[in-house]
């Protein structure tokens, strides 16, 4: 996936644990603090001169060990003196509205994360979208969710930044939900393009039959008009099966997410456990074909699984766009 930062911090991962990244845009100017295996630290510069803190925090994913990390909270805040933002998986709650299924909580784990919140003046910043932001993707009575993910900051940070909003993002990729804090959200509108033949068709077994048809019903001898008519044809045929079965990739993949959201939103029994596996499943297919679609409009051929959706392939295509567009015609008089 292209994000368009181009500078940033990755901390390698560490036994069980991932790994951690701070990524920002080179307009913005940040200065690393510190780093370990379970948060980043860093000091943010606005153009205006404000300065803020930002900590990347992930908790352990051993419970037990939670309180190792509270500890680190708390010595942070010793040498905070800036308005400051910690958010992150915290792997921990602070009480058991935010757990749904599953046995109890140990109260004590829930008091020591309470008790480190509290020692750094943190309020949480809420949120949109579903309560929680971990599922174990089990159905039925087996199904649990938790809200481990969390965006805290002090008053001072709140005062400065006072329309952010922080979104729960259903991801059908992973069991968590990403955080995404902002003041606004955006969408472009999809613009109208030529006809292309799509490389992620041929994983359809739908488009060897379209082809085969509009084929043998078009080209009745092999003149120019002939082909001609039966290209027309099969691009015709192909548009028009793209559209009613597959449509636009980008917005299926927005629309089916709104539907994950909604049926994570409404699943408070685990109900809807086995809808929720399928929408992923489906979501997740089309992103494999979204990915195909980059992968042909940047003509690299050599484009492994490895190397996902980055800036490089977007630029590659969107240049390729642009080099390939004509603007004007010129005849022998330059006129």
């Amino acid at each position: 996936m292209s994000v368009g930062f181009i500078n940033g911090l990755v901390v390698p991962s560490s036994g069980r644990s991932g790994s951690l990244a701070m990524l920002w845009r080179k307009e913005i100017f940040v200065d690393i603090q510190s780093y370990l295996g379970r948060h980043i630290d860093a000091i943010v510069t606005e153009d205006s001169g404000f300065k803020w803190w930002i900590t990347g925090f992930y908790g352990n994913p051993e419970v037990h060990r939670g309180k190792e990390l509270w500890d680190l909270l708390k010595a942070l805040n010793k040498k905070v003196n800036l308005p400051w933002l910690c958010f992150g998986d915290f792997n921990e709650i602070v009480s058991m509205e935010e757990k749904m299924g599953g046995a109890r909580r140990p109260q004590r784990q829930m008091d020591d994360f309470r008790e480190g919140i509290n020692c750094c003046r943190f309020r949480d910043l809420g949120y949109c979208g579903p309560d929680f932001t971990w599922r174990n993707i089990q159905e039925g009575v087996h199904k649990m969710y938790l809200r481990l993910d969390h965006a805290l900051a002090t008053q001072e940070w709140i005062d400065h930044f006072k329309d952010m909003r922080v979104h729960h993002l259903v991801e059908s990729t992973s069991d968590h939900y990403a955080l995404l804090i902002t003041d606004s959200i955006t969408s472009q509108s999809p613009q109208k393009r030529r006809f292309q033949f799509e490389a992620m068709w041929t994983r359809r077994d739908e488009c060897r039959d379209i082809i085969k048809a509009a084929w043998n019903e078009s080209v009745n001898s092999n003149t120019p008009d002939s082909i001609a008519a039966g290209l027309k044809h099969c691009a015709d045929d192909l548009s028009r099966w793209n559209r009613l079965v597959l449509g636009h990739v980008l917005r299926q993949i927005q629309n089916k997410r709104k539907i994950l959201s909604d049926l994570v939103l409404r699943d408070q029994n685990g109900s809807n456990g086995s809808e929720i596996n399928k929408i992923g499943k489906e979501i997740n297919d089309l992103l494999d074909y979204k990915e195909i679609m980059w992968q042909q409009r940047s003509k690299v051929q050599w484009m492994g699984l490895g190397n996902r959706n980055t800036k490089y392939f977007h630029t590659k295509a969107f240049g390729r766009k642009k080099k390939n567009t004509i603007t004007k015609l010129m005849d022998e008089r330059g006129t």
